[in-house]
């Protein structure tokens, strides 16, 4: 089976994903707490059941990164006529990507173990260290998260510069999880296995947040691109001529409307965010969007002279896609279990 380029950036779109589940969930209950969101103790032992996905998403890492040059063309030579500097040396590359996804793999793990002491009632020095920890959270997220978005995303065009690239692509993937999350508690009070009942409030405050990152991201979205158009720079507003010109022009239009107008005309009404039914609407929405994001960043470089639609245009991006969301839900499902979220005998 030979795999093109568009394959791959399938691939790396599921690997993000896979990397910001668990990634995510941690950042959303550090910040449920350090907000003293009551809400939270509903939630917060979903959120860090998610932990089970991290030895699926190194594995895709060391996938992606074996993969080298038909991951990343900069490794065999499209430089775009642009000198490669020392952060695209690929020794140096590989490094960073697999220290950094272990630090971060150990962080998160360390503040969920010190979550399972905090209580109310509980000791108040235990209480005392793990807000502490959690003041950190915030910072690792967005200090890794700005590195993903340059390594996968950003520098697949080297010297391409942005300086809001990196909050605009770690904001997207928090409120693409808080959709995942939404989707995710709707199934989980369908099949009424949890011991702890998700009550409807916990969609509409999820809701709220996720409209106001929406804005939020419509925001820097068009920001990112009038500082380009308005500048006048055609070394970096190419990237994105290359996909509203491209073969697939229509999947940057579609990503765009599903990531802010349709979300946002939606999140706007009492009834909808009400609704854990219709919040399925913008949370796939987001979702659909996102994914059809992060996919349009990776190959914008040649999104000009690419044709090629996700699960339309290969079966090898739905059998990558399907097999990913498979191993995902098996492991996460089995963490549940073992952190005793189901009733005796699910």
């Amino acid at each position: 089976m030979t795999m093109s380029f568009p394959n791959w950036a399938v691939l790396m779109d599921n690997y993000l994903f896979t990397l910001y589940i668990p990634l995510a969930a941690t950042f959303w209950a550090a910040v449920l707490h350090l907000v003293n969101g009551k809400w939270r103790y509903e939630v917060r032992f979903l959120l860090a059941s998610s932990r089970a996905l991290f030895p699926l998403g190194f594995v895709l890492l060391l996938i992606i990164l074996a993969s080298g040059e038909h991951s990343f063309l900069w490794m065999k030579g499209e430089t775009f006529g642009q000198p490669l500097n020392g952060w695209h040396n690929v020794l140096f590359f590989d490094a960073r990507q697999i220290v950094l996804y272990l630090v971060v793999w150990a962080f998160c793990l360390h503040f969920i173990k010190l979550q399972r002491k905090e209580f109310p009632h509980a000791d108040p020095a235990d209480r005392r260290r793990f807000r502490n920890f959690a003041l950190l959270v915030p910072f690792v997220y967005c200090i890794y998260g700005t590195i993903v978005a340059w390594d996968f995303e950003m520098t697949q065009v080297p010297r391409w510069w942005s300086p809001l690239y990196g909050p605009y692509h770690f904001e997207s993937m928090m409120r693409a999880f808080l959709a995942f999350f939404i989707v995710s508690l709707f199934v989980l009070r369908q099949r009424d296995c949890l011991k702890r009942r998700i009550n409807d409030y916990v969609f509409n405050y999820v809701a709220q947040i996720m409209l106001a990152l929406t804005i939020i991201w419509t925001y820097a979205f068009f920001m990112q691109y009038l500082v380009m158009w308005y500048g006048d720079l055609p070394e970096e507003i190419f990237r994105y001529h290359n996909m509203m010109d491209g073969p697939n022009w229509f999947l940057f239009w579609l990503f765009f409307l599903l990531n802010s107008f349709v979300p946002f005309l939606m999140l706007i009404f009492t009834t909808m965010r009400h609704s854990p039914a219709l919040m399925l609407i913008p949370s796939c929405s987001i979702l659909i969007g996102t994914f059809l994001e992060r996919y349009m960043w990776i190959i914008s470089g040649h999104a000009d002279d690419i044709d090629h639609t996700p699960f339309l245009s290969s079966w090898i991006d739905v059998a990558i896609t399907v097999t990913i969301f498979t191993l995902g839900c098996i492991l996460w499902d089995r963490q549940m279990k073992k952190d005793g979220l189901y009733y005796e005998g699910e």
